[in-house]
């Protein structure tokens, strides 16, 4: 239960981060884009400023009539065009330009052109080029990443702040129904254990045929509530319980219990066939009892009077298999988990499947569950080994 809920707050928490993750980034790419785009526009002022300059220089060689002139500007690349679209002079590589256009990215570069109305030196456009400076973007992305960072921490903080808040009145109620049902089992123990001692000890020689079948049914009551204790007891206790695993002959312990549960076989009128073979397992003989007791049990509750049982032991598996109602498509899908029965009309608590599973992962035990609704159910343990 307390397993249930801790992975409730992880789930929580998940969900909670990974929709603020999204949001987050998507906040934190437009806030890089708008950086981004403010530095271009920046480069972009820089560049036309540039371009009046060489200009300027331009003019003034032009009216001096030099016919020899030297363009330098420190981080720019500059090239020179006449009225035909011919390079006059460059300072990098004759990369083809796009007249069309007065700005434009190209690779990593960004072009800037100008058109000259006054052709000084036969130059009729000025070609501008430069990159993004990188240490500004890598300290744009760098203010992002420990913006993050330090939001992710408080937004984790926040969020298991939120889920232990929200979740505490149902860990409360978790745990104080883990008490009740430990308290609930340990007091069912003596009642239980006096009803069965009394009912093996009383002398059924001089009763009438209606005494007899009402004390069959005291029978069937007292082990029907004895098999739920069985199962609350494990449920609640089990990790301060000490277990032993030993050789067991599965046939015997199979046995053993039919012959625990004949009242019950006899009062429904339900046939039980058994086919087996010497099957030996190393386990606690108490968790054989409950996988046992609650396959059996269960075969014989759901299946209706008259009905038929069929239980196989082979060197491979044990199966129970019965012609009662049958588990529907749906339902066998969390018939396994905890505080899940598989039809509400027969009561149960939903523990009894939930107890066969856990042992059977803790065995290797593989279950394989075949059921028709109104044909029946087959369930069959198929050994590790």
């Amino acid at each position: 239960m307390i397993k249930a809920s801790s992975k409730s707050i992880i789930i929580f928490m998940i969900v909670y981060l990974g929709s603020l993750g999204i949001l987050a980034s998507a906040i934190g790419y437009q806030y890089y884009m708008d950086k981004k785009d403010s530095l271009i526009d920046k480069m972009r002022f820089e560049m036309r400023y540039k371009i009046k300059s060489i200009n300027a220089k331009l003019e003034y060689y032009h009216k001096n009539h030099y016919e020899d002139f030297i363009f330098y500007e420190e981080g720019y690349d500059i090239a020179l065009y006449d009225n035909k679209n011919e390079l006059i002079a460059s300072n990098f590589s004759n990369d083809k330009m796009d007249f069309t256009k007065l700005f434009y990215l190209k690779g990593t570069h960004h072009y800037l052109i100008d058109t000259l109305f006054n052709e000084y030196l036969d130059v009729k456009y000025i070609v501008v080029r430069k990159s993004l400076d990188e240490e500004e973007l890598h300290a744009i992305i760098k203010k992002i990443m420990v913006t993050a960072g330090n939001g992710f921490i408080f937004l984790l903080f926040v969020a298991f702040l939120l889920s232990k808040i929200m979740l505490s009145p149902v860990r409360q109620s978790i745990l104080s129904l883990k008490t009740f049902m430990k308290d609930a089992t340990h007091e069912m123990n003596t009642p239980i254990s006096t009803i069965l001692m009394s009912y093996e000890h009383m002398d059924k020689d001089n009763l009438t045929t209606k005494q007899l079948r009402s004390l069959d049914r005291i029978d069937i009551a007292t082990k029907t509530l004895s098999g739920l204790y069985s199962d609350l007891s494990y449920t609640s206790f089990h990790e301060y319980i000490e277990y032993e695993d030993t050789p067991l002959n599965v046939k015997e312990v199979v046995l053993e219990r039919v012959k625990y549960l004949d009242t019950l076989i006899h009062f429904k009128d339900i046939d039980i066939s058994c086919h087996m073979h010497e099957k030996i397992i190393n386990m606690d003989k108490r968790k054989l009892i409950l996988i046992i007791d609650n396959l059996l049990s269960n075969a014989i509750k759901f299946t209706k009077k008259g009905g038929e049982i069929e239980i196989s032991l082979t060197h491979e598996y044990l199966s129970v298999k019965d012609n009662g109602m049958g588990i529907s498509q749906e339902d066998q899908k969390s018939i396994f988990k905890r505080f899940k029965s598989n039809n509400s009309l027969n009561g149960g608590f939903g523990v009894g499947l939930d107890i066969v599973s856990q042992i059977c992962r803790e065995y290797h035990i593989k279950i394989e569950l075949y059921s028709e609704l109104s044909k029946g159910s087959e369930f069959k343990l198929v050994w590790a080994d």
